[in-house]
């Protein structure tokens, strides 16, 4: 959906007018609004850009925090081992994830407006309280490392609490996207129980509610009949967020019911 992947090929046209030269290994993301608009996506789009078979890791989330870490690391082997012609390659880290991380940054508030309606869970509050600080110790460690040198003793402590940032980030996100909060059940139903992980788990984690614990979501009567759960899923009350045919068509709806129903409800 607007979104072009890598590509290896004798004269292939990607779209977008862009053709790929002989044997030319490229990585191309074109992202058009027009083909974006009225689109509704349900793999969180700070892990899909650059990203290519759905089930590889996410380049565009993944580069700073390998760049992060990569900093530090080359910044304790210029400092502990003595290998100064590696002295810029932390500087050079830490600029590019500078960089990266204003667009991961934008399209997780983007993810957490589409998927949980700007709901305050607990791993949204703890993502949103680290990311503004690891933004400004990548600026701090940047000034440090152009007055004292990018592999001085003074700047790798900021490297590491940078690195530490990322782990809580990294966690936290996981929580989110993969976070063990569903219930494993039969094969049978396992669409249903993928579908609950993307759409639903993180505000109902293994039929909780996180938002508002009186709730739960299990045993509520909104899941009295498919019908009944449907017509909550596309009208319900804030901060919830609506889930139309269009993103959720009433055959995924059955196979999430049924999950609920065999499954989650089963549970002791």
């Amino acid at each position: 959906r607007g979104l072009l992947h890598f590509g290896e090929d004798h004269g292939r046209d990607l779209g977008g007018g862009i053709d790929l030269a002989p044997d030319l290994y490229v990585c191309v993301a074109v992202l058009r609004p027009d083909n974006l608009v009225g689109q509704d996506f349900e793999v969180p789009l700070h892990f899909r850009v650059l990203k290519f078979p759905a089930d590889e890791a996410s380049t565009e989330v993944h580069m700073p925090i390998g760049l992060i870490v990569g900093a530090f690391i080359f910044a304790a082997i210029v400092l502990f081992l003595r290998r100064q012609k590696l002295e810029m390659t932390p500087r050079y880290c830490i600029i590019l994830a500078f960089i990266w991380v204003f667009p991961t940054i934008l399209l997780g508030v983007m993810d957490w407006q589409h998927f949980y309606a700007g709901g305050w869970i607990l791993p949204i509050k703890v993502k949103l309280i680290t990311a503004p600080i690891l933004v400004v110790l990548l600026a701090f460690s940047l000034y440090l490392g152009r007055k004292f040198g990018a592999a001085s003793a003074r700047v790798l402590p900021v490297y590491l609490l940078c690195v530490l940032a990322v782990v809580v980030l990294g966690y936290f996100g996981g929580q989110l996207t993969f976070g063990g909060m569903t219930i494993e059940g039969p094969a049978q139903f396992r669409p249903g129980q993928q579908i609950y992980a993307v759409s639903c788990a993180a505000c109902h984690p293994n039929g909780g509610n996180v938002v508002d614990p009186s709730k739960p979501l299990l045993h509520s009567p909104l899941l009295a009949n498919q019908q009944t759960m449907q017509f909550w899923l596309n009208h319900p009350a804030a901060p919830m967020p609506a889930f139309p045919e269009s993103s959720l068509p009433p055959a995924k709806v059955q196979e999430l019911y049924a999950y609920i129903a065999n499954v989650m409800m089963k549970q002791p």
